[in-house]
């Protein structure tokens, strides 16, 4: 290979077979493993697009950044381009399974997030715990009026939009707190 990454032909034949397993590990058809490395480089690349675009939305200002495409480093390394390493199209690749991973978790993450805070803002007893603090309309306002519009006060900025920056926000914090345990 033009890197020098690799000792020999035989080499790779026998790190396919091993990461796909019986009954590759015995014979693998040339032509059937450059169909399959044509479909994983599709996969790939368009998995890396929607990630990173996903991403831009979710948190538009993280320190984290999309670097080379995935096909265009894919394809530099393939071709031999000087500098393209077998490295750094691992690190590319795991940098798009991190972040992909941490999505993925995100959104799973994100409604309960949501929800806590939801019910920790609106829930009965927080409503009459803050109206009790916060005082309200004089002696002749019961209790139940001032609830209500402690309610109404703290309801009042709730929109859709406003809903869904609280789920991206949540999905964006648990995102990068994943991508920091994993070190990036």
């Amino acid at each position: 290979m033009a890197t020098g990454e690799t000792s020999g032909s035989g080499e790779a034949p026998r790190t396919l077979g091993q990461a796909l397993g019986p009954p590759a590990t015995e014979r693998l058809d040339p032509g059937s493993v450059a169909e399959l490395a044509a479909l994983l480089v599709d996969f790939a690349a368009s998995l890396d697009q929607v990630v990173w675009s996903t991403w831009r939305v979710v948190n538009p200002n993280s320190a984290l950044k999309r670097g080379t495409p995935a096909r265009v480093s894919m394809a530099r390394f393939a071709a031999g381009e000087p500098g393209a390493t077998r490295e750094q199209v691992k690190q590319d690749l795991e940098k798009l399974r991190q972040l992909t991973a941490a999505l993925t978790a995100a959104a799973g993450q994100a409604g309960r997030v949501y929800g806590q805070k939801h019910v920790a803002t609106f829930a009965p007893a927080e409503i009459e715990k803050i109206a009790k603090l916060t005082g309200g309309s004089g002696v002749m306002v019961g209790q139940e009026v001032k609830c209500w519009r402690k309610y109404e006060e703290l309801a009042g900025g709730m929109d859709a939009e406003a809903i869904e920056r609280e789920v991206v926000g949540a999905m964006s914090a648990y995102a990068e707190s994943l991508l920091k345990g994993l070190g990036r």
